[in-house]
């Protein structure tokens, strides 16, 4: 039976109408990036101000009064309450911080800058080009002229103040007042908003979100993001390109080509590699890890014997993977670490010759060149003779430590990587992309390829590609994925190498640095970093006291760092990523960690540190 298919002009002339809300002209795009931008530009201003983990402090810190190592070409030098630096020339005394290039200064009740001056006394703000003026019930600014007065944002050392939705926060509490969407988001309605309401509400996130870009957050694996990355963030999401497919846009597919084989050749990869930008070093380990299943353990009958062989120090995302692979029921070595807290192989090799006479298959071994915990790096060349001899996979987790690749005084810890058969890094940390940011690479594109390679559905079939054309999309599970490209080539194009180069370099510095200020403390034990991650503790005392020394040091809210244990023994740990951190805020945690240590009132030791 069928029924006559009935059609409305107007009908459809009211959806389009509507459909057509979508479509912003040039100016809303300009007004609406404007106050986004706004938005942005406010949030950055309180990285330098705020605790890492989110809440409002005084921008008040001391420097020390002891005399710092000479660590010469930065030319450092410190008196009662004085520290001068050379290239960022940093003075500070009681209450006044004077820097270079931007021409901070601050005392009791004002802050000055260069080149966008902001001035503010006890109950007024103002800035140079937008002219932003606020008194004890206004805000105003130059060229959108936007007055506000209910909402008369008030901030002081512990807390923020707002109007209508009387949001208060500090270290430990946030309050809200009226609004359904104080503590949730902006509920999604039939019917818009403003976006004045919506990028309101969304600059609530930074109240509650972890600094990540803040100098002083050294804990995990802090993220990062440069402008020139978000912008080509944008502009992917704008254009909007199918970028796993050479059909669908060649430039997007040679855009992505080219970083991957740029990442290849930093390792020592062949021209015949392959890889994909992932959304981060988990996927991306995934990825490898599923062509070495296919390549070692081609029959599913046999995934209960297959043996995966780890540092005790891997990433928890690599055994994670196996149940995504259906390999849930492989077994998992966990292999010890040296005193270098390096893979022992020795007890690596003993592991899998005892696997082999219990008819077990080990077909995968790990190597790290940069532990989440110690920084520490595995012995690739030796595991890789091991992983040769009894035919297996090693895939290199180079997630933290590999962009330092980049810097000569690294690169020979990253010996035999090129030799590995699949890498697996994160340009969201070295490279300070935003979050979301892995890439997977296989030494033999063409296994890589077999893995992933899928028969198009028949609406495809007038695609019309060549065969020497390697489809992002077959060489990885995803398809419909985010065109990830410019958010990392944008960035590297505009400041070039050698701007990413200087900056890993200088955190591998700070943490010498670091670790050697740290040594010569009495009550100190401190473990000699391979990377950028420095692990310090007071020794003969409990763990409980240990966190003490944590809490003492964190509790004005400067710096966010975090515990962790590593051969069974508690260290306090700093990685130092951010390329916002610089020296003034290594000498500022410095003398944080000592003032603690003195406040615990410990008896006389002689100086210890360990590596």
């Amino acid at each position: 039976m069928s029924s006559e298919v009935v059609f409305d002009l107007e009908y459809l002339t009211r959806l389009e109408e509507s459909a057509r809300k979508l479509e912003s002209t040039p100016q809303q795009r300009s007004e609406m990036m404007f106050k986004a931008q706004r938005e942005v530009d406010a949030y950055l201003e309180q990285l330098s101000l705020d605790h890492p983990t989110g809440w409002v402090i005084p921008p008040k810190e001391t420097q020390g009064q002891d005399k710092l190592v000479q660590p010469g070409q930065y030319q450092v030098q410190s008196g009662p309450n004085q520290v001068q630096s050379g290239p960022d020339q940093v003075q500070s005394g009681p209450d006044r911080v004077q820097s270079g290039p931007y021409q901070a200064q601050s005392g009791p009740d004002q802050v000055q800058s260069g080149p966008d001056w902001v001035q503010s006394a006890p109950d007024q703000a103002q800035s140079g080009p937008d002219r932003k003026q606020s008194g004890p019930d206004q805000v105003q600014s130059g060229p959108d002229q936007v007055q506000s007065g209910p909402d008369q944002v008030q901030s002081g050392p512990d807390q923020v103040q707002s109007g209508p939705d009387q949001v208060q926060s500090g270290p430990d509490q946030v309050q809200s007042g009226r609004g359904p969407h104080e503590t949730e988001p902006l509920p999604i309605q039939e019917n818009g908003v403003s976006i004045d309401e919506v990028l309101r509400d969304f600059s609530r996130i930074g109240d509650e979100m972890e600094r990540e870009g803040h100098p002083g957050h050294m804990a995990y694996v802090p993220g990062n993001s440069t402008t020139p990355a978000a912008i080509g963030d944008f502009l992917a999401a704008s254009f909007n390109p199918y970028s796993l497919n050479v059909a669908s846009c060649r430039r997007a597919v040679k855009m992505q080509q080219m970083i991957v084989q740029w990442v290849g050749r930093l390792f020592g990869y062949p021209s015949a590699c392959a890889g994909n930008l992932t959304s981060g070093g988990t996927v991306a380990t995934m990825v490898a890890m599923t062509t070495a299943r296919d390549q070692k353990v081609p029959r599913s009958k046999d995934y209960s014997r297959s043996v995966l062989y780890l540092s005790e120090l891997t990433h928890d995302g690599v055994a994670k993977c196996l149940s995504t692979l259906g390999m849930r029921e492989a077994v998992v070595r966990k292999v010890p670490v040296d005193d270098k807290y390096r893979m022992d192989v020795n007890i690596l090799r003993k592991f899998i010759e005892n696997d082999v006479q219990n008819n077990l298959l080990p077909f995968l071994v790990v190597a790290t060149t940069g532990t989440t915990d110690v920084g520490s790096v595995d012995p690739v060349p030796a595991i890789r003779a091991v992983a040769t001899q009894y035919n297996m996979w090693l895939h290199v987790d180079a997630c933290y430590g590999g962009f330092f690749v980049l810097c000569n005084s690294a690169k020979h810890l990253f010996e035999g990587v090129e030799t590995a058969d699949s890498i697996a890094v994160d340009p969201h940390k070295g490279l300070y992309a935003p979050f979301g940011t892995g890439l997977v690479l296989v030494r033999n594109g063409t296994l890589l390829r077999n893995s992933n390679t899928r028969q198009h559905g028949n609406y495809m079939q007038d695609q019309l590609t060549n065969p020497e054309d390697w489809n992002p999309e077959d060489l990885t599970f995803e398809q419909s994925a985010h065109f990830r490209a410019p958010r990392v080539l944008l960035p590297l194009q505009l400041y070039g190498v050698a701007t990413f180069r200087n900056a890993l370099q200088e955190k591998l510095e700070l943490a010498k640095y670091l670790y050697l200020r740290l040594k010569g403390q009495a009550h100190i034990q401190v473990v000699e970093p391979v990377l950028s991650t420095v692990l310090f503790r007071i020794p003969g005392v409990s763990d409980n006291t240990n966190r003490a020394l944590l809490r003492e040091i964190t509790t004005d809210g400067r710096f966010f760092i975090t515990t962790t244990t590593v051969k069974g023994v508690l260290y306090l740990r700093v990685i130092i990523f951010c390329y916002r951190t610089h020296r003034q805020d290594i000498d500022v945690f410095i003398n944080k960690a000592k003032d603690a240590v003195v406040k615990m009132e410990l008896p006389e030791v002689e100086f210890c540190h360990a590596g």
